[in-house]
């Protein structure tokens, strides 16, 4: 009857089975505390903070049964309990504190925050490190395109100078071709003026040959031999002034 309406066997039980399982999570907290990077591992943060939790939680619970403990002993008449009962729950909550100071003194102590310090630290040393290679990434980049933009600059700059002495060719020889225009000009115009002598030459000639023509019509009326003799040499003669004039 006692154990059944005492609400401190109740607050024992619910003590001793959160004992229970801080032990428990307190073993897995150890074995991830050794072999994970605290500063990197969700699952050990999520951990010691939920060991940490609990382990304040069970000290106000044990501040809780004893300050009951203390009123109950206070008030011997009231609360029917023998000395021995009384012991067994100081004893329990002594117990209790001792496990949970040990436990507090393992997770709190200064090899876990020389651990967890160490872990900061090179967790950031490590995004320093991973900064600096960012930024040496990024000026390197910028380096490259530097060197693009400058090498663009530089192909610019020789394809206009390129482009300016072919245009300057191209001028040279535009100014080539007028003056070979110039002078087929010329030369056309020579040849011209020697066409036209020639027109002059061959229609002087041809007036000759007209009058040689009728002299040799009126002599062809006759058949002396003689006369035939003349009219060949004549036709001769007419054939090498046309050579002459043709070939002059």
């Amino acid at each position: 009857m006692l154990s059944a309406s005492d609400p401190y066997y109740v607050a024992k039980e619910e003590v001793a089975k959160a004992m229970d399982r801080l032990r428990g999570l307190h073993q897995d907290w150890k074995r991830l505390l050794q072999t994970e990077d605290t500063a990197r591992s969700q699952r050990f943060q999520q951990m010691h903070q939920e060991i940490t939790g609990e382990l304040e939680q069970l000290g106000l619970d044990l501040d809780d049964i004893h300050a009951t403990i203390s009123m109950v002993e206070g008030n011997r008449n009231t609360f029917q309990l023998s000395d021995a009962e009384l012991q067994s729950r100081k004893r329990f909550v002594t117990d209790s504190r001792r496990t949970l100071e040990d436990l507090q003194k393992d997770v709190n102590g200064p090899q876990t925050r020389a651990k967890l310090e160490n872990d900061k630290k090179a967790l950031l040393s490590s995004a320093a490190s991973s900064a600096r290679t960012r930024e040496e990434r990024q000026r390197s980049a910028m380096q490259e395109n530097q060197a693009f933009l400058d090498r663009q600059r530089q192909q610019q700059t020789q394809l206009r100078a390129q482009q300016d002495e072919d245009l300057e060719m191209l001028s040279l020889s535009a100014q080539r071709l007028g003056n070979t225009a110039q002078i087929i000009n010329v030369e056309l115009k020579e040849q011209q003026k020697m066409l036209e002598e020639l027109d002059e030459d061959i229609d002087k000639e041809a007036e000759k040959l007209n009058f040689v023509m009728k002299r040799m019509g009126k002599l062809l009326k006759t058949s002396d031999s003689k006369q035939l003799c003349l009219i060949i040499g004549l036709s001769c003669l007419v054939a090498v002034l046309l050579f002459l004039v043709i070939n002059t």
